[in-house]
């Protein structure tokens, strides 16, 4: 019963914490809006793979080696260049929305869909600290007792299927949406998709200014 207590409760952490728009919902928005759906369901996969990731070096010790400045901040920097690269991509391919459809184009590809969803999620290390403040949450419910590596795994097998489970969710109703989107649309929001990316890489910027100059 503790097990599962446990499990919901990451779970509906998981959930909440993807809602706010980041570069992984972004890629697999641009997919599924695509009508590629496997692709945008590999996007999915590995951002919430990223996101255990992160868990495991939060929950197992290890989160101390994301506390050093200047990991953060190579952190930060190699954010930026994969977002700029995204958004470049992203607007070059709004120029040709005819294309986005095709089974053939970049977009559709299921293992570099996986790679990008895990790629810019794995870029964001202070996903630790939000790790951390749910595990205590858990703690302050009684439910981190006995403290045992299976209740570190079933907290973060739930909070990465919560995350993937709101991605899912936002993903279905886009693919269910795209026939309701012309070519000439879906090329506008692609291009204000490259945008977004463009603008969420200036916080990582900023971010990585902060560390290298904390006076900022």
């Amino acid at each position: 019963m503790q097990h599962t207590l446990l499990f919901l409760l990451a779970w509906s952490l998981g959930f909440f914490a993807a809602i706010p728009v980041g570069p992984a919902q972004i890629e697999m928005a641009k997919r599924a809006i695509s009508g590629h759906r496997l692709a945008a369901t590999m996007v999915i996969a590995g951002s919430a793979s990223s996101d255990a990731l992160y868990g495991a070096i939060a929950l197992f010790g290890i989160a101390p080696i994301l506390q050093s400045p200047r990991v953060i901040a190579s952190f930060y920097a190699v954010s930026v260049l994969v977002l700029w690269t995204l958004a470049f991509l992203t607007v070059r391919a709004s120029q040709n929305p005819h294309k986005l459809v095709l089974q053939g184009t970049s977009f559709s590809s299921k293992r570099w869909a996986w790679v990008t969803g895990f790629s810019v999620a794995c870029t964001n290390p202070p996903i630790v600290l939000s790790w951390l403040v749910g595990f205590a949450l858990a703690g302050r419910f009684g439910l981190l007792q006995p403290l045992t590596t299976s209740v570190k795994t079933t907290f973060i097998a739930g909070g990465a299927l919560g995350f993937a489970t709101y991605q899912g969710i936002l993903g279905i109703v886009l693919y269910r949406l795209k026939r309701f989107v012309s070519t000439q649309v879906l090329g506008k929001v692609y291009f204000w998709l490259g945008v977004t990316l463009v603008v969420l890489s200036l916080f990582f910027a900023y971010g990585a200014l902060r560390v290298v100059l904390p006076k900022m």
